[in-house]
């Protein structure tokens, strides 16, 4: 064989490989990944379901959900996982039980008394079920500033925040955090009512004039300071009149003490205010309110030429007297000298001046 033919048979062999592709790393690798992505996913079947009370239902699935479908920020996506009919809905993410293997607590949309409902996950086997008419029990209610007040439920009284019986926030719960079986039973022999997220709920306030006010719930505030103590606001520029009695009603809620007479609440003072960084920065008050008032609240800071930027309370930040506040969109100048101006009068803040880093 002469010396053009030896050259031009490895150079047709190769030409070969690279056209077929044979036993070339780059292939094999392509191969491997489009045989992952037809890998069939996880199927998850809702195995166990038992509505808890009207607004909470307890799931069981075949296995435990992936981190994708519980995690918070993805709410949109997994509310679409669950499909029910008579216009059901989630309304947060589902939270696996302490000690549960793959049992979750779901909060939805009010039941509709007497109605069957059907549900299934990610287009699995439908599961049917009955309507709760269950009432979570409520012991009372009292007003905390001039356009926001609480409603209080004890441990006690077998009412339990889902905070203390959920995976996801026992390493904070300190000895609040217990746990209960799928009868949601401890080992005590207690059985317990469980309040899911209040995310989205609201309640009706009626004064002794007739004036009927729907107050939202104000977020993560129903678990904090160690109560069970949700804060539910009225609509911007709306306040509770001084020496009035108001009734709070619900189609969640059943309240033993209903009604509360309001009074003049004088709005927190801001002592100080010191930046973290070009966008975030804390109030001080001048003295701790010893629950969560901070919540939902927001500022705004006037800069020297009279223009404002608004910031906004950085939830569960709070420490005592001091929260932390958010701004969004832009940055403070550094070394610029902001007036510190509640919104809604919910605080004063007399000269409080913010001065950038």
């Amino acid at each position: 064989m002469n010396k053009a033919i030896r050259t031009f048979i490895p150079i047709a062999l190769g030409l070969t490989l690279v056209l077929t592709g044979c036993n070339t790393p780059q292939k094999q690798s392509k191969q491997k990944e489009e045989q992952i992505q037809k890998k069939p996913q996880k199927d998850t079947q809702i195995t166990g379901l038992q509505p808890l009370n009207a607004m909470t239902l307890q799931v069981t699935f075949a296995e435990p959900l992936l981190d994708e479908e519980v995690n918070p920020a993805n709410i949109d996506k997994i509310k679409q996982n669950f499909k029910f009919d008579n216009e059901m809905s989630i309304v947060n993410v589902p939270r696996l039980k302490t000690g549960a293997k793959s049992t979750y607590i779901v909060p939805v949309t009010i039941q509709k008394p007497v109605t069957a409902y059907t549900v299934n996950y990610k287009g699995g086997k439908d599961q049917t079920f009955e309507a709760s008419d269950e009432k979570i029990n409520i012991r009372q209610t009292k007003q905390v500033t001039s356009d926001t007040f609480e409603i209080e439920s004890f441990k006690e009284d077998g009412v339990t925040d889902y905070a203390n019986i959920i995976e996801a926030y026992r390493p904070d719960r300190g000895n609040l955090a217990f746990q209960v079986n799928d009868e949601n039973i401890d080992e005590n022999g207690k059985k317990y009512q469980v309040i899911s997220s209040l995310r989205d709920r609201t309640l009706t306030i009626k004064s002794s004039n007739g004036e009927k006010i729907i107050a939202n719930y104000v977020p993560f505030t129903q678990a904090a300071d160690g109560r069970q103590a949700p804060k539910f606001r009225l609509p911007d520029g709306q306040t509770l009149t001084p020496g009035t009695k108001y009734t709070v009603s619900s189609d969640w809620a059943l309240i033993k003490n209903p009604s509360f007479n309001t009074k003049e609440i004088a709005p927190l003072t801001i002592k100080t205010a010191e930046a973290i960084d070009n966008k975030s920065f804390q109030l001080t008050l001048e003295k701790d309110p010893g629950m969560e008032l901070f919540a939902g609240r927001s500022v705004k800071l006037q800069s020297e030429d009279g223009s404002m930027i608004q910031a906004q309370y950085r939830f569960s930040s709070r420490n005592g007297a001091v929260g932390i506040f958010d701004i969004k969109d832009t940055k403070l100048k550094s070394g610029a000298k902001y007036k510190v101006v509640p919104t809604n009068k919910w605080a004063t803040a007399d000269n409080i001046l913010l001065i950038a880093k």
